[in-house]
């Protein structure tokens, strides 16, 4: 990984309390969706194959099972994915995210009026599982909409990594910080600890004092 690229602080505002202010059923799916992945670092691979049952699941539980073949390089029934399978505790924000896309896809499938819904938790507006393509789409748009860089999916899960890194008290940081990515080796780790566009930013305001 040569650059692992994130939302400063500031853009990460501006994207969330931009969507805050449309009421659509669209607007709060990608706004939650988006809160989840900041607060769980997954990517979107993992949340596109994201089903109901895992969702409630987890919500009863606190952690979610993320099951070897929903990771990076991990297949159904393969033994690299064996070695993948994660299970990642879920803070208040996560957990509000996960109970309000639950709630949005009932609301979803009320609306258009299917039977045999999808299992998928995050749906398109056809009522089918919303698509790698779309989540990078939606993500495009919104930074769009709020005047910031634009950014993919991706950069929700290096914010959280940065953010964790930034508010460290102690060493183990990183190595905490490899545990919820899910990173075989600590070097894949180590690029979050080069300095953030959040760094630099203080960095040249301190200089100018």
């Amino acid at each position: 990984m040569a650059n692992a690229q994130s939302l400063t602080r500031d853009e990460e505002r501006r994207l969330f309390s931009t969507i805050r202010k449309f009421k659509d059923l669209e607007a709060q799916r990608d706004l939650n969706w988006m809160l989840f992945m900041r607060h769980t670092a997954r990517r979107v691979q993992t949340v596109h194959l994201l089903d109901i049952d895992e969702a409630a699941a987890a919500l009863e539980r606190g952690y979610m099972d993320i099951a070897s073949h929903k990771q990076k390089g991990g297949k159904q029934g393969n033994a690299r994915g064996l070695n993948k399978s994660q299970e990642i505790y879920l803070v208040e924000p996560a957990k509000r995210a996960l109970s309000e896309l639950l709630r949005i896809r009932r609301q979803m499938i009320k609306r258009l009026g299917i039977e045999s819904p999808s299992s998928a938790l995050i749906l398109s507006r056809r009522g089918q599982r919303m698509s790698i393509r779309s989540y990078q789409h939606r993500m495009t748009h919104w930074c769009n909409v709020a005047g910031i860089v634009k950014a993919t999916p991706h950069w929700l899960r290096h914010t959280w990594a940065h953010r964790r890194l930034q508010n460290a008290t102690t060493g183990e940081a990183i190595r905490q910080v490899q545990e919820v990515l899910g990173h075989q080796h600590l070097t894949t780790t180590q690029v979050y600890t080069k300095p953030s566009r959040d760094d630099l930013i203080s960095a040249m305001q301190e200089a100018a004092q």
